[in-house]
This record gives structure tokens, C-alpha cells and sequence, in this order.
């Protein structure tokens, strides 16, 4: 293989063959972004004067894909292609007007702690260690999910409180991406033996399996399979599945996108759970998929949800 570009030469070449897709006309931008857990992307827009929204184009995976042997001219084709058909179809009518976006205003449960910076650009609620933030749903289809995050001055600019926010939100969230509860080693066995499957169609197969104690630990998260935590949120969520239970439980931060359940028996140990939790955050989660490093305990009793001392 012959020497490479660099990152910074990468970019400006393809900046400049995404622009010859566009006969010239549209204009290149690049700017971070922050995703979630203060992860920083660099990404690139492309700007026409006829549209008023773009999608971000992360340069790290195309330069992932441009050092694996692919071209540079075909990746800033395939950039294009990907921009005009999603301005074709999701963008098309693209709105953020309140009364657009009302039905499709959603929460996400984030750390609190590796989001200080984002969180105060933001509306959010605290929950535990943990937060609750919020976006409007843009895109929600076969092809994935894509969202704007909400900040203060969109929330001002609605007219809207972090109350009232999120009770659209919390409303609509539970409609769009219905919860799924099961024991974690069917819910793997579903997914491999899928036969290419779609991640919400495995779920909806398995997501009313009657509950059985000698199955656990079982899993908490959405159809949908991303951001699923925010389950954990809806209303009487842990309070149905404790009348399944019949006991308390421990509640494991798997990742952003689901939780993991073990009824308590007593002889589970909170403190091994922790060293668990956080051992597997720093060698098998995704820095950006992280979501707390501790564990929760959920009183069936009380119908209250606490950190574990």
C-alpha cells in the first residue's frame, strides 16, 4: 500500500470532491460536534441556499474508510447521494416549528457527570446520577434514527418549560419506542438466531415472554434497541415488573441503550456488582455509550429507585 494522506489533507480533498457533486454550488463546512459523554466529532455540512437543514457528515469514519482502501472520490459521491436522498424524503419537510415538532419531542437518560459541559447548553432534568435531556425526532425508519438535539433556546423560542417538556416528552417517548422487558438470554438468542432480522422485529416476538425468576438477569430498553435506558423513566415501569419480581432489584446501567434486572435474592453483593459495572464500562462500552458507573436498587415496597451506597 502506497503512503496515505493525512487526516487534514483527507479533509480538504474531500471537501473538494463532495463540492464537484454539487457542480460547485453548495459550500463545505466543518464544525464539532459534542455527542454524548462529551465525545467531540469533527463533522462536514453541506450548506445549499435552498435547504435550511443538513445532516452531519462525520469525517473519522470516512477516514476510516478512505485509509481501508477506499476512494476518495467514490466516498464524496456516496456523501452526496446519502445528502439528497435524505433531503429528498426526511428532510423535505423539515420543520421547527412548535407545532410540528410536538409529537415527536422525546427524552434520553444520559450521565450527568461526563455531560457538565453539555448540560449547560441544555434543558435537562436530574434523575440519580444521571440526567434526562431531550430531542425532536426527525427521522424514525427503517434506515435508523436521526434527531436534533433540544437546547435552551429552542426550548425558549417554544415557549415551553423543562416541566412541560418533559411531559410531552416522556409521553411521546413511551409511545414511539415501547418498552421490552425479558430475560437477557433469550433476548441474545433471539438476536443470533434472527436470520437478519431486524433488531425491533426480534424484540417484538419476544417482548410479552411470561416472566420466570429462574431466568434472570433480564433486560430493560425499547423496541427500537437504542437509548433504551429511558425506559427505566416511564410511568409504573418498575413498578409493573416488580409485581413480577415480588421482590426488590438491582438495576445495572448495561449502556445507554438498555439496563440490566436482577431480582434480589440476597445474596447478591452491591459492591461486586459496582466493580462489575465499572470494569466492563472501560473494556467493553463504547466511551460515548457509557451511562453511570453505578448501580440502583429498586424497592418494591417504598416504589422508590436509589443508588447503592
Amino acid at each position: 500500500m502506497g503512503s496515505r494522506y493525512t487526516y487534514k489533507e483527507f479533509k480538504h480533498l474531500l471537501a473538494e470532491e463532495v463540492k464537484k457533486n454539487f457542480n460547485n454550488e453548495a459550500d463545505i463546512k466543518m464544525h464539532t460536534v459534542i455527542k454524548n459523554n462529551s465525545l467531540e466529532l469533527e463533522s462536514m455540512v453541506i450548506v445549499e441556499k435552498s435547504m435550511n437543514v443538513s445532516p452531519n457528515f462525520y469525517l473519522k469514519f470516512y477516514y476510516e474508510d478512505y485509509l481501508n482502501g477506499a476512494d476518495i472520490a467514490d466516498i464524496a459521491k456516496g456523501m452526496a447521494e446519502k445528502y439528497n436522498k435524505m433531503q429528498n424524503n426526511e428532510f423535505g419537510s423539515f420543520s421547527m416549528d412548535i407545532s410540528s415538532c410536538m409529537d415527536k419531542i422525546v427524552c434520553r437518560l444520559v450521565s450527568c457527570e461526563r455531560n457538565s459541559k453539555l448540560l449547560e447548553e441544555i434543558p435537562y432534568i436530574p434523575f440519580l446520577d444521571m440526567a434526562i435531556i431531550f430531542y425532536y425526532l426527525v427521522i424514525e425508519n427503517e434506515n435508523g434514527i436521526g434527531s436534533v438535539r433540544i437546547s435552551n433556546s429552542i426550548m425558549e423560542n417554544w415557549g415551553m418549560t423543562v416541566k412541560t417538556l418533559y411531559a410531552v416528552a416522556i409521553h411521546n417517548t413511551e409511545r414511539l419506542f415501547p418498552k421490552v422487558f425479558c430475560p437477557l438470554k433469550l433476548m441474545l438468542k433471539s438476536i443470533l438466531d434472527s436470520e437478519g432480522q431486524d433488531i425491533p422485529e426480534v424484540f417484538e416476538c419476544i417482548e410479552n415472554r411470561c416472566y420466570d425468576e429462574g431466568e434472570a438477569p433480564f433486560v430493560l430498553t425499547n423496541r427500537k434497541g437504542v437509548n433504551g435506558s429511558a425506559a427505566i423513566l416511564y410511568p409504573d415501569c418498575l413498578k409493573d415488573i416488580g409485581k413480577m419480581t415480588e421482590t426488590g432489584m438491582y438495576i445495572i446501567p448495561s449502556s445507554i441503550h438498555e439496563l440490566l434486572i436482577i431480582p434480589d435474592d440476597g445474596q447478591i453483593s452491591p459492591d461486586g456488582l459496582k466493580k462489575m459495572v465499572e470494569e466492563v464500562n472501560i473494556s467493553c462500552v463504547a466511551a460515548d455509550e457509557v451511562l453511570s458507573d453505578m448501580v440502583y436498587y429498586y424497592s418494591v415496597e417504598k416504589n422508590i429507585i436509589e443508588i447503592c451506597n
